[in-house]
């Protein structure tokens, strides 16, 4: 053959290259058809004859033609194409052409001519051993390639056309990629648009176009220029190995004319072949190419969806978002993003919430969390005027109650370094509640000693304090850290004297200490200005003291003495587990107005906290005192402010120090894991704000007589500093000398404490999150609208056909319809009732046996409707597909059946033994049972007592099963002919056959039967 190879080489590399194809005999048409697109044909002509024994097939196409030397050169050599430059060409790897051998012909024939030069021809046995070249008498411009082998059983021509139909209908000229090739076979022409019959989608994307539909038949099939190179039934099988068919040129769908499958026709000049250009490779682009199907696919199937049961319009958005959310990355990636952006936001605003407020000038976002103080009136800070300036907070707090915030608080002038602590500043302590509540917490001055000062170093972890003082005449405890101590040589008070004032300035302070252990200073007249002063972590003289005192219900204390056990950090953290499961934070109105009514009712405030299971801050953790001092642990309540960033909170907040041997005071809070401390900072400017709700200490305004709920206040408890105290604590106080404090000379007015402002404390996420949000939107609308453009469709629906078809296909098929859900999810499937349930509902209720259907609406049907059953609409297409593919329950046939049953006596003793052992079941007989027997399950009509005793009338309804025996089976006969001679045999022997045939669970099968068996045994015995 070839001049740079012997015969016997070429034979056997020709036949082992034919082999690639595999077994499929009719691929050499796909071949030749290939080779005539690439040689510039505009015509190819199969002619397919019979002659006597020999079989004949013979292909010419106007194609360019090839001479001798080309023929040599390429046709007659393995692995050398001319085709190997041109993209436009489909064969470029030399061994197409030899597919011819997997036909089996006996001889070939090969002629071809070229415009300019002499037609030849090339005559070969089917062996390839032996070659004749000739010179054919007559020939025009082409090529000409005649195979014959045995006649076989008449259908060759049939196969020849349905290999060129399949695999080229949609075959385009080279130089002319619109125009058909056309291809005819003994005339009759296998050209075809490439088009599917409604309902179809027709779409073009750059160098890739499609047309998706709906069919009898599930295929789908990709070319590549026109010619066929994989195929397979569905799109989800397409890149499955055991789902193509690429294998064979001739592949037959099955076609099924009851439902309709998904269709899709796809071609692509990016995708790439393999070396036998049978099938493409797995690669990006065929990929891409499947899922852009699958999204028109889903598309189409919508819109038809559409057009036959329309969506409601308040679903139209909804039902686009998701859509957008499954098919598009961009989507899905940019709502992640604005996800975690929302997210960031809404940590922002529970972080910095009065700051975005006043940054933006807004109303409050969200309640604070802290105490609402008086002072003022609502909506300062505790005990403070509206200035912010700081008084002594016995004279305003009336002990735990929920408190509902009317106001937004202000800060307290309190600033500190170093900001990045969070110190909690105790500004009132006490260990005992009275019944009711009140604290223990008026100070005598005259039982006031001095106070162990700590020493405040270079190196020490110090917070230096800047404190704005409005405090009238009596004593003012100082706000101290927990676990702090007060370094006394470190206070300076900066007076502040009005000019033409009677106010006799501070010549020198001294810092005494409560019972408590507070430091305390005590003026014999008003005082203004700014007091400073440092504090340092350091632990109190001498080892903690076990306060008792506080009753709790004989459970609780049995808890505490439980855990005495523990370590006193494994003790805190039960007890404070168990305040916050047995009291939920609530500041709401109407747990306030319970708390009110129990104090009135005279219950104490432990016994109302854990009926009403619902307090704010100082009544979870004054239980949590009470139940730590009955664990053995010292423990105390503190109200005062919570630091952050230098500054405090707008509320007062309670908590709870305890101390774990001879160390600091520490800081439980059983409020902490319901709300944070609220971080509102900065002060008000401006009117009082809305109100606001929050987490809240009850606190009174100087000089008010009653509370918020109008009771009148404890005695004492209004700031009278001649109250008598209880001297000094059971820790005692510590004899040392205190340390000199100093007073600053008089100075004028000065402003007050400066703030930070918003802008420095604003996050900038915040700030331009909202810009972000909207650019990376509208950015990616570009996007959407960009790409939507560059493809181009047409949509062809079928209005008249109903989705009954669609239905069974997917019902068949349901991996085909995958990537369609609304085939599934949307409520297509009409019920008796007037609504309307999806395909996966359906399926859902048909696998438990609670399907149901119905088109006369029988009795039965009308009750089992009324009870909320689901029954199918047998009227409608849809309704009726699905129930004859789901099999659901007929319930016409089943009130004609129930409506037709006979009494029988057996059935009579089958029924009162079945009522006696509680079994609710009806057996009844009826001639048209087919079948032995047929059951009902009414349970699941869900039959309500009124329907059970309307619906026909029937003892039967009032069971919980029905079953209905073919009065005409031998065993019925057999059995009622043993009932006048051994009921009881005859009854059990019945049984097991009904029993049987319903294929029972076996202790249902034994429950029924066990006492049957029983009294059948003693009445054969005679006992």
């Amino acid at each position: 053959m070839a001049s740079n190879a012997r015969p016997e080489d070429f034979r056997n590399r020709a036949r082992l290259e034919a082999e690639r194809y595999g077994p499929d005999p009719w691929v050499f048409v796909r071949e030749l058809l290939q080779n005539a697109r690439d040689a510039g044909a505009t015509r190819v002509r199969f002619e397919v004859s019979v002659d006597g024994a020999t079989a004949r097939v013979l292909c010419r196409d106007d194609g360019e033609g090839m001479s001798l030397e080309h023929a040599r050169r390429y046709l007659f050599s393995l692995y050398a194409s001319s085709k190997e430059a041109s993209r436009d060409q489909v064969g470029r790897f030399g061994v197409g052409f030899w597919s011819i051998l997997r036909f089996e012909p006996r001889r070939i024939i090969i002629r071809s001519r070229t415009e300019s030069g002499a037609p030849w021809e090339m005559v070969l046995d089917g062996g390839l051993e032996r070659a004749v070249q000739r010179v054919p008498e007559s020939m025009s411009v082409g090529t000409e390639v005649v195979l014959e082998r045995a006649a076989g059983d008449g259908h060759l021509a049939r196969r020849v056309r349905d290999a060129a139909h399949q695999n080229a209908r949609f075959l385009c000229t080279r130089e002319r990629p619109d125009a058909p090739l056309e291809i005819t076979v003994n005339g009759e022409r296998v050209n075809a648009p490439f088009t599917l019959p409604a309902p179809s989608s027709s779409f073009r994307r750059g160098r890739v176009r499609g047309v998706v539909g709906l069919g009898t038949a599930a295929r789908v099939e990709l070319f590549s220029r026109g010619l066929r190179v994989r195929s397979a039934s569905s799109l989800e099988e397409f890149v499955s190995a055991s789902g193509r068919h690429t294998d064979r040129s001739r592949v037959q769908f099955a076609e099924l004319p009851g439902r309709l499958a998904p269709q899709a026709l796809l071609e692509s000049d990016a995708i790439e072949l393999v070396l036998s250009r049978s099938d493409a490779r797995e690669n990006r682009a065929l990929r891409r190419l499947i899922r852009l199907a699958q999204r028109e696919l889903e598309r189409l199937v919508n819109r038809q969806i559409d057009a036959v049961r329309p969506l409601p319009v308040y679903l139209w958005i909804p039902n686009a978002i998701i859509s957008a959310l499954r098919n598009s990355l961009a989507w899905r990636m940019f709502t992640a993003s604005a996800a975690g952006a929302l997210l960031a936001m809404l940590l922002a605003v529970w972080m910095w919430g009065d700051r975005l407020t006043e940054s933006l000038g807004l109303e409050s976002l969200g309640p604070a969390v802290g105490v609402l103080a008086g002072g003022g009136g609502h909506g300062s800070a505790a005990g403070i005027p509206g200035d912010g300036r700081y008084r002594d907070l016995a004279r305003y707090y009336r002990g735990p109650q929920v408190d509902v915030l009317d106001g937004e608080g202000s800060p307290i002038a309190l600033r500190y370094t170093p900001e990045d602590e969070q110190p909690r500043f105790a500004a009132l302590i006490f260990e005992r509640f009275a019944d009711d509540g009140t604290p223990d917490i008026a100070l005598d001055p005259e039982a006031l000693g001095p106070y162990q000062s700590a020493t405040c170093g270079a190196e020490d972890e110090c917070v230096h304090v800047v404190l704005d003082v409005d405090q009238p005449p009596g004593v003012m405890r100082m706000p101290v850290p927990t676990g702090h101590r007060l370094d006394v040589a470190s206070v300076r008070l900066e007076q502040r004297v009005p000019e033409g004032s009677s106010v006799e300035p501070v010549r020198a302070l001294e810092v005494l200490a409560s019972d408590h252990d507070e430091p305390v200073i005590s003026f014999a007249g008003p005082v203004a200005g700014v007091l400073r002063y440092s504090t340092t972590t350091q632990a109190p003289l001498g080892p903690p003291a076990l306060y008792s005192g506080n009753t709790l219900p004989r459970a609780l204390e049995a808890v505490a003495e439980e855990v005495r056990e523990l370590t006193v950090s494994e003790r805190v953290d039960f007890l404070v587990k168990l305040v916050r499961r047995r009291v939920r934070y609530s500041t709401e109105p109407e747990v306030r107005e319970r708390h009110v009514a129990a104090r009135k009712a005279g219950k104490g405030f432990i016994e109302r906290t854990l009926e009403i299971k619902a307090g704010d801050c100082d009544m979870q953790n004054g239980l949590l005192v009470a139940l730590l001092q009955h664990a053995h642990v010292p423990a105390r309540l503190a109200v005062g402010f919570v630091g952050r960033d230098g500054e405090t909170t707008r509320w007062l907040h309670a908590w709870v120090e305890y101390r774990d041997g001879p160390g600091p005071w520490k800081i439980a809070d059983a409020s902490e894991s319901f709300r944070p401390p609220a971080l509102e900072l900065g002060a008000p400017s401006g009117p009082a704000p809305e109100p606001t709700q929050g987490e809240a200490v009850a606190v009174a305004a100087p000089g008010d007589e009653t509370q918020e709920t109008g009771e009148e206040l404890p005695g004492g408890a209004a700031g009278d500093e001649g109250d008598s105290g209880e001297g000094d604590s059971e820790g005692g106080t510590y004899p040392a000398a205190p340390a000199s404090a100093q007073a600053e000379p008089p100075t004028a007015p000065a402003s007050p404490v400066e703030t930070k402002t918003d802008a420095d404390v604003l996050p900038a996420i915040v700030r331009w999150a909202p810009l972000g949000l909207g650019s990376g939107l509208a950015l990616l609308i570009l996007v959407v609208v960009f790409r939507e453009r560059g493809t181009r469709r047409s949509i062809e629906l079928d209005r008249a056909q109903d989705l009954s078809r669609l239905l069974q296909g997917a019902i068949q098929q349901p991996a085909a319809f995958r990537t369609m859900p609304a085939v599934f999810q949307r409520p297509l499937i009409p019920l008796a009732s007037g609504k309307a349930i999806s395909l996966e509902r359906a399926k859902a209720v048909a696998g438990a046996g609670l399907l149901f259907r119905t088109s006369t609406r029988a009795e039965l049907a009308r009750a089992a409707i009324a009870g909320g059953a689901m029954v199918l609409d047998d009227n409608d297409p849809e309704g009726r597909t699905v129930a004859d593919a789901l099999g659901a329950v007929d319930l016409d046939e089943w009130s004609a059946l129930i409506a037709g049953t006979r009494p029988l006596p057996l059935l009579d003793a089958i029924n009162e033994y079945l009522e006696e052992i509680g079994t609710r079941w009806r057996v009844l007989a009826s001639p048209r049972v087919q079948g032995a027997l047929k059951s009902l399950d009414l349970a699941a009509l869900r039959l309500g007592r009124r329907a059970r005793a309307e619906t026909l009338e029937l003892r039967a309804l009032r069971s919980r099963r029905v079953i209905v025996i073919n009065e005409a089976s031998e065993w019925i006969k057999d059995c009622a002919a043993l009932l006048a001679a051994r009921p009881r045999v005859a009854v059990f022997t019945a049984l097991d056959i009904i029993v049987d045939r319903l294929e029972l669970a076996p202790d249902q099968h034994a429950r029924v039967l066990a006492p049957a068996a029983r009294e059948a045994l003693m009445e054969v015995t005679g006992r």
